[in-house]
């Protein structure tokens, strides 16, 4: 995604989390609202990784950094 451009771009992020949703909707009878809520589709977080902003490597450092600090020894 890196060679996509502006609108292109936005409009393949679009498409990404259409099919998210359809993906969702497939096992539940929730609106597709609610799935986009409670999966935070729309979100900055989801945007920054459908960007390429964040990689996967960035979370999993998060995510070890949150457990280290609230693990109480």
């Amino acid at each position: 995604m890196d060679e996509i451009k502006g609108n292109t771009k936005s409009k393949r992020i679009s498409d990404i989390r259409k099919l998210y949703i359809k993906f969702f909707k497939s096992f539940t009878d929730l609106s597709n609202k609610e799935i986009a809520d409670l999966y935070e589709i729309g979100s900055s977080t989801e945007t920054n990784v459908l960007s390429g902003r964040y990689k996967e490597n960035d979370f999993m450092v998060k995510s070890s950094m949150e457990i280290d600090k609230n693990v109480k020894l």
